[in-house]
């Protein structure tokens, strides 16, 4: 080994403050932590190092157990890595060091052969992933702006192709509220896939429901890698009020003013990742002041999840809403749906950053998730549609 390594922060998403870089044997070891950026707590990190030479490298992810989730579960964590720029991959595991003042670090290695290895907390998914998605010139999704971020850039909205005229079933999907929660756009990336796809299924939803996606809710986030849970100066998901916080919130609003306008009946879903070790899928319930109604058609699609995830206990697959919020615990997305928008139902999906079971997840794990997802949807909106 001759010169040290470089190490920084992805080119896009990317979140890491170096702490060292020394040697280590026959390779290197990186010290790094993840920065909280916007967010009072930290969680999302992506890294790469590059000038390897083929070495092997071993990450040391300090100060671990003050991001958010459980510092009893990171032995469960498995952070992903890509050499040379190929595909992410899940680490077979991690080593957790406590050390003598109680603190808690989290190493995870690379065994060499490449000249630069990247490290994320999870799949990272950014605009161009999504462009990825929609590449093929067949698709069916329309793309628009509805408006623009604080930092000037576009928010993008995705509708399917199809019939104009009347009311039809309409959905409404979105993702990255919090902006390193990248499960939920891996989820969403499947829900796109499907209905993009050749599948009976797939043309038989295209004509049942009218679709709306905005992917990305915090896009500046997004790009510049933040974790953006209780992102300052508001939380995105706290952002809805009736004047609302958030530019991007603002031009969601209007436009899911003129999705109502074509839609009846109508679901709007959220995606979400919850603490870094929380396995499974699940509905977070509307908060308990919130109106019976809102919180019934919560747990009615929480039973139709339930009925696509046999592999998870039923009644798991719905949460209530207790936990503390550092801004107005009631000016959520949902609120604001049902408040203003007719009573239109809104549901927060959790997908794990780790596993539904015992098995990581990976990319096709979450598209799959994703397709499950859709279909409870359209169950719950068949309902409604034929009541």
């Amino acid at each position: 080994m001759s010169q040290e390594p470089m190490v920084r922060p992805g080119a896009i998403s990317g979140n890491g403050c170096i702490l060292g870089v020394q040697r280590a044997g026959s390779g290197w070891e990186v010290a790094f932590a993840s920065e909280p950026r916007t967010s009072p707590q930290p969680l999302w990190f992506h890294i790469e190092a590059s000038g390897l030479g083929g070495a092997p490298v071993e990450f040391v992810w300090e100060h671990a157990d003050i991001c958010l989730g459980s510092h009893t579960e990171l032995a469960r964590l498995r952070p992903v890595l890509r050499a040379d720029g190929g595909d992410w991959t899940r680490v077979q595991a991690v080593t957790v060091d406590q050390l003598d003042d109680g603190r808690k670090h989290v190493r995870f290695s690379h065994a060499g052969g490449a000249e630069a290895v990247a490290a994320a907390f999870c799949y990272p998914y950014a605009p161009p992933d999504l462009d990825a998605t929609l590449a093929d010139a067949a698709s069916p999704w329309e793309r628009c702006s509805i408006g623009v971020t604080h930092e000037g850039r576009p928010v993008t909205r995705l509708r399917l192709a199809g019939e104009r005229g009347g009311e039809r079933p309409g959905l409404y999907l979105m993702a990255r509220q919090h902006s390193g929660e990248t499960p939920g756009s891996w989820g969403l990336d499947g829900i796109l896939r499907h209905l993009a796809s050749d599948a009976d299924e797939a043309r038989e939803l295209r004509e049942a429901l009218d679709v709306w996606v905005c992917p990305f809710v915090d896009l500046d986030g997004v790009v510049n890698g933040d974790y953006g849970k209780d992102a300052l100066p508001w939380d995105y998901n706290r952002a809805w009020e009736r004047l609302p916080m958030r530019a991007s919130v603002h031009a969601i609003q209007r436009d899911l003013m003129r999705f109502r306008k074509h839609t009846q009946p109508r679901l709007v879903i959220d995606l979400h990742g919850p603490g870094h070790s929380t396995p499974g899928v699940y509905v977070q319930l509307p908060r308990s002041e919130r109106p019976e109604a809102q919180r019934q058609g919560g747990l009615e699609f929480g039973a139709d999840l339930a009925a696509l995830f046999p592999e998870l206990a039923a009644a798991s697959l719905t949460r209530e809403t207790t936990y503390a919020s550092r801004w107005n615990k009631l000016s959520t997305l949902g609120t604001w749906t049902w408040d203003f928008l007719e009573q239109t139902q809104c549901v927060t999906v959790e997908i794990s950053y780790q596993r539904l079971t015992d098995e990581p997840l990976t990319p096709d794990g979450y598209h799959e998730i994703g397709r499950r997802v859709l279909r409870a949807a359209h169950a719950w909106l068949s309902r409604r549609d034929e009541a």
